[in-house]
């Protein structure tokens, strides 16, 4: 169909150069190595997995659209990927009439009155953000802007989510940050050396598997809470 492609590597694909990448801190610089070789649509190999990547505008809104949903299902692993992170259940993982449903629920939340109403959420966490980076500068300490810009973006989403309470919460910022960034490095890293792809080995207590488990947990208590805070109106958005 004339879409061009990397080099065909048994079992592995381009796994290799990808965790490689991503070890470097260069993961981005790879997705533009591969743009400039193929254009915007090309296919790779993710393991023993074929992946065809799209990043072309008018191809994005064909997949996304309501008129061809049906026509697309989501990457193998997609729901082994974000398991720990969110659960299975939900509008990102879901496929068919449970993500019909799931997008149903979620429209109200995204009208325009809505969102107008989170600007002022997003400019005291930006403003917080900057005040406490300003701090750790006058006191000489070294700054990963990675990892405060990442956490910026999880206070703005989960303070919209969840109300007003996220700020009184004990440690809240603090648990949800740590633990979504420790997650998703441990995904990451299981995920490039393809542990997940074999059931019995992705339940071996090896390969940050500790880390895995132990953040689920706290993610599923936290949201517990907030639900049980938001049933007895002890929290409002």
């Amino acid at each position: 169909q004339g879409v061009s492609c990397e080099p065909f590597v048994p079992l592995v694909g381009q796994l290799p150069d990808i965790r490689r990448a991503s070890e470097k801190d260069d993961a981005l610089n790879y997705r533009m190595k591969l743009v400039r070789k193929h254009g915007y649509a090309y296919v790779i190999g993710f393991g023993p997995s074929i992946r065809l990547v799209v990043m072309e505008p008018d191809m994005l809104a064909d997949v996304f659209g309501r008129s061809h949903a049906q026509d697309y299902r989501k990457p193998i692993g997609t729901d082994r990927f974000f398991k720990p992170l969110i659960g299975v259940h939900n509008l990102l993982v879901s496929e068919g009439s449970e993500h019909e449903r799931a997008r149903k629920m979620l429209n109200p939340a995204f009208h325009f009155v809505k969102l107008q109403s989170m600007i002022s959420i997003m400019v005291n966490q930006t403003n917080k953000a900057i005040d406490e980076i300003l701090l750790l500068s006058t006191e000489h300490q070294i700054i990963d802007l990675q990892t405060e810009l990442n956490t910026l973006t999880l206070s703005i989403i989960v303070s919209c989510a969840f109300g007003k309470c996220f700020e009184t919460m004990a440690n809240a910022k603090q648990i949800v940050c740590r633990t979504f960034t420790e997650l998703l490095e441990a995904i990451q890293y299981r995920t490039v050396r393809m542990i997940d792809q074999i059931p019995v080995i992705s339940q071996l207590p090896f390969w940050r598997k500790n880390i895995l488990d132990k953040g689920s947990r706290e993610i599923s208590k936290f949201v517990d809470q907030i639900i049980a805070d938001r049933r007895y109106n002890r929290s409002t958005s």
